[in-house]
């Protein structure tokens, strides 16, 4: 069966490398390097191309999940293999669902906003809910990990796979449903009863399910389902249908399940029985069988599909077709504890890219239990980056971060994998993270913000964990002082320069009595910030005033209600809040001629600010790169201290100053990063 697959599979291959080879030549001689026909969505993306610009893209999950995390990883190898990296010039924006439909349309509706140059969706509903949000085509958009676009309902032909939306490209991964429910016969001829969990309001299960049931149907099996709409009662569903006499489960194209997958492989332990998944992932997750398309690779054939474009192809001439680059993994450990028998064949496991079991197993195992491997390890490491907020300082952060990995000699889908996902400022969202990144046997957890530190103490004992933008790890529970901390915690502080900025503000406004600004009650860094900050006040004879916001639409009444106090300044102090919030303190502050200071680069280059005095999150990024790879070394977390970030900055918007109507002293200025009407000029010797 399995050469028969193999077969199939070579002429799958050979018929899309000579379409591509046919396409190739066609678009060639067309002019490869043309930019897109003079309209279309994809010009002025292939216009900054041809110019150096830099390129804003954001790459929407639908949630944290190992076909995501997959596709995400080859994605990015397949954009660096084409050149497309941070090295020239290209920002990647993340942003992950984590399941949530609402989440996931404010996320789209963002990504298709202007802000972007490109949007790479993930997933069938990321690839629904991105196109409705760009239905009128401001955005080109590549997709992929879609089970079949055709019936997506976003405009692609089932006939013509030309035919489709101008701004959108992608390619399908339809899962090997019938061949996976063929290798069940083959290990156990006599199974009569299957059962699957799904969600039916997800078009991509309901095709693999309509499959399924028709396969089944026609070998004489029974195929039961349990529907579910959310990823929280996916064990409730599982458990229940293991109790109704079903012999194995089979899972996949379903982004809710796929979720709580861990869910289903507890049901099934408890009912002896095995779960056969349309993902190779699946087997290390627990599944005895994990038979579907290798979504790294999928990815990286998405991230070539958009190379095309960004060298000058037109998403309108690219057909959407179907790949399935087939790969099995099986799970022999799983055998042990099954109520029936259940046997793999030689010549299955001879043909399957993954066996677990034996001197693979002791390999994981060693990994739980916190002895690290060599650096050599053929094994890919598994890093997860959790972000509390999608902010300038997280996002910077994690550039510096890969960029010490990169320098080291690190590649991304190859050395290592790096899932990255963003809570939006959700708490629930936030846990379920954690929880996502510890089932999936993370190596080693990236946060940043106070929050999810916090939320990381709470649940994370052995993985080693490393932080970053994070004013006070101490206050957030992560240890006693920066030496005696948690043993499986360390990283790097991001305290502001409070001294340095309240001098800088100073240098501008020597006469300033009353310095405002204002605070989240609700963020202890928040808090702790601006006790800090009323202390180096208070030591030079200055009043500071505050007024407690919560939420973004408090933020202008706030801020207005600050400055109708009477300040002669507004130092705003670091908050995620502020991080995610920042334009109605600049309009007001303009609109009101009352100087904007602030601790993060971003208030002076992108906001209202005159002068921002700041850490530099990117040296804390790379500070925190290096502090991966010592731990990925061997050495233990527990005996790296904390650490503030490395470098401060000072940061200088000419424009602003003459809103203000403000001199910047020459001392302010020497060594200082000047943003300027014509742009901005770097001077390296602010480093300090």
């Amino acid at each position: 069966m399995f050469k028969a697959m193999k077969q199939l599979l070579l002429g799958i291959v050979l018929i899309l490398g000579a379409s591509a080879l046919l396409l190739v030549s066609d678009y060639r001689g067309r002019a490869w390097n043309r930019s897109a026909r003079d309209g279309e969505p994809a010009a002025a993306l292939q216009g900054k191309v041809r110019a150096g610009e830099i390129l804003h893209l954001a790459v929407l999950k639908w949630a944290t999940s190992v076909t995501n995390d997959e596709t995400h990883e080859g994605l990015m190898a397949g954009l660096s293999e084409r050149g497309f990296d941070a090295k020239r010039g290209i920002v990647f924006h993340p942003f992950s669902a984590e399941g949530d439909m609402p989440t996931a349309l404010s996320v789209a509706q963002n990504a298709c906003g202007g802000e972007y140059d490109l949007v790479l969706s993930i997933s069938t509903p990321m690839l629904q809910v991105t196109a409705r949000a760009n239905e009128a085509g401001k955005v080109p958009h590549v997709f992929g990990a879609v089970t079949d676009p055709y019936a997506a309902g976003v405009g692609i032909s089932d006939s013509d796979h030309r035919e489709h939306p101008a701004w959108l490209a992608g390619v399908g991964t339809f899962q090997p449903v019938r061949e996976a429910i063929e290798l069940i016969a083959r290990l156990r001829p006599e199974v009569k009863r299957l059962g699957t969990v799904m969600n039916p309001s997800e078009a991509c299960s309901q095709a693999c399910f309509t499959l399924a049931k028709e396969t089944c149907e026609k070998r004489g099996i029974m195929l039961s389902r349990v529907t579910v709409d959310n990823s929280s009662a996916v064990y409730e569903a599982a458990s229940a249908l293991a109790s109704q006499g079903i012999e194995a489960f089979i899972i996949g194209g379903d982004n809710t399940v796929e979720s709580a997958f861990d869910s289903v492989i507890r049901a099934a332990n408890g009912a002896g029985i095995p779960v056969i998944g349309y993902a190779s992932p699946y087997a290390e997750k627990g599944a005895l069988i994990g038979l579907g398309a290798d979504y790294f690779e999928v990815g990286r054939i998405q991230g070539h599909l958009t190379a095309d474009i960004l060298e000058g192809l037109s998403p309108a001439d690219i057909p959407v077709e179907n790949v399935m680059p087939l790969k099995c993994s099986l799970n022999k450990n799983v055998l042990a504890n099954l109520r029936e028998t259940w046997i793999i064949p030689s010549d299955v496991e001879a043909e399957a890219a993954e066996v677990i079991g034996g001197q693979a197993t002791q390999a994981v195992s060693s990994r739980r239990s916190g002895t690290f491997l060599p650096v050599t390890s053929a094994r890919r490491w598994k890093l997860h980056f959790l972000n509390y907020v999608d902010s300038t300082p997280t996002e910077d952060t994690l550039r510096g971060f890969r960029e010490v990995l990169q320098d080291a000699g690190w590649v991304e889908g190859k050395d290592y994998s790096l899932s990255v996902t963003n809570a939006q400022g959700d708490m629930p969202t936030l846990s379920t993270m954690i929880d996502n990144a510890l089932s999936q046997n993370s190596d080693l957890l990236l946060l940043t913000s106070t929050p999810t530190l916090q939320a990381a103490v709470q649940k994370v004992r052995q993985v080693p964990v490393i932080f970053g933008v994070v004013a006070n790890p101490v206050i957030a529970g992560a240890g006693r002082s920066d030496a005696d901390h948690l043993p499986n915690v360390t990283g790097i502080s991001s305290a502001s320069a409070y001294g340095e900025g309240v001098a800088a503000l100073l240098a501008c406004l020597p006469d300033a009595k009353r310095v405002g600004t204002l605070v989240n009650p609700s963020e202890s860094n928040c808090v702790y910030n601006l006790e800090r900050l009323t202390e180096e006040l208070a030591a030079r004879g200055i009043s500071c005033l505050s007024v407690p916001v919560s939420t973004p639409m408090e933020m202008s009444d706030a801020i207005r209600s600050l400055l109708s106090m009477g300040v002669d300044a507004v130092l705003q102090v670091a908050g995620n809040l502020f991080f995610s919030s920042f334009a109605p303190i600049s309009k007001a502050c303009l609109e009101a001629r009352v100087p904007l200071f602030g601790f993060d680069s971003a208030t002076a280059t992108e906001g209202g600010a005159v002068l921002a005095v700041a850490r530099d999150y990117r040296a804390g990024g790379e500070d925190m790169g290096r502090l991966a790879l010592r731990i990925l070394q061997g050495e233990k977390p527990a005996d790296l201290p904390f650490a503030p970030i490395s470098k401060t900055i000072v940061t200088i918007n000419e424009a602003n100053a003459r809103r203000y109507n403000l001199t910047i002293p020459l001392s302010l200025r020497q060594g200082a990063q000047i943003v300027s009407d014509e742009g901005r000029e770097e001077r390296t010797d602010s480093a300090h």
